[in-house]
């Protein structure tokens, strides 16, 4: 693997690919912001070919694969090179999509030892957001001081597999920009919401209680205010495990319908 140095890099490996108008297909979404931040701390690496490249990204005990290829065949070519020459390491991939696009990568994917982790699907709301909302005394805005258990919770709670979970530096800026709301027992963090605006846009990143703590309407709370504090906008959108059906229905209660599109989670487990 070789290290990535500037977002200009990444740019120039784009570039390339698709200077060959052969086709261009990728799940590399990353903003450079987020590039900058894993470059400096020296996370981000590629591999690559004329017409494809893998951009990985480390992450605790495994790595995320993102792939910039003309067409499947280059990819699989590449992805053969990959597992081969790193025979132990784990890789996660997200294939996205509308379901025919998904399950056609994925099978490339297959082909190469990668097995189906799980899959998550879009939900959205378009909701009038401007009816005023109830909101709960106990939901405040997070300071610095909760930085360590918010991330200990993301840690203990969610799946760094298919979750997607931030970076220290993250949880700060979020903190800094008034997008964490929490509710805290005893100088104890019990429950968040971690979310983004965009636009006309809202993106719910987490939302999260804590098992000894539900039951007394703390996620509600968090959720009302999660709409309130987007209130602004248009539709607001987050991504849900498909097996989780609890959290599925609680979202469709308040209004959140499935999109058609897909994240399906792959994985290449160490070679014993």
């Amino acid at each position: 693997m070789n290290s990535i140095h500037s977002y200009s890099q990444i740019q120039e490996i784009i570039t390339i690919i698709r200077s060959h108008k052969k086709g261009f297909i990728t799940n590399f979404y990353l903003v450079e912001e987020r590039c900058d931040m894993f470059i400096n701390k020296k996370l981000l690496f590629f591999v690559k070919m004329p017409k494809c490249a893998l951009i990985l990204r480390r992450d605790r005990d495994f790595y995320h694969v993102y792939y910039i290829a003309t067409d499947k065949m280059v990819l699989a070519e590449m992805l053969k090179i990959l597992t081969e020459n790193y025979p132990n390491n784990i890789f996660i991939s997200d294939i996205v999509g509308v379901k025919s696009i998904v399950n056609d990568i994925s099978s490339t994917y297959a082909l190469l030892g990668f097995e189906k982790y799980n899959q998550l699907y879009r939900m959205s709301r378009t909701k009038n957001l401007d009816e005023p909302q109830p909101l709960d005394q106990k939901v405040e805005f997070a300071n610095l001081e909760h930085t360590g258990q918010i991330q200990y919770l993301l840690e203990k709670y969610f799946d760094p597999y298919c979750e997607q979970l931030p970076q220290i530096e993250e949880i700060q800026k979020w903190i800094e920009t008034k997008n964490i709301i929490v509710v805290v027992e005893e100088e104890n963090v019990i429950g968040f919401v971690i979310f983004e605006i965009n636009g006309i846009m809202s993106y719910l990143r987490y939302w999260f209680t804590h098992p000894n703590h539900r039951g007394k309407k703390l996620g509600s709370a968090l959720l009302k205010r999660f709409f309130h504090e987007c209130r602004a906008t248009k539709r607001q959108l987050f991504w849900v495990i498909e097996s989780n059906e609890n959290a599925i229905v609680r979202y469709k209660h308040y209004g959140f319908e499935q999109e058609q599109l897909f994240d399906q989670v792959m994985i290449k487990k160490i070679d014993l």
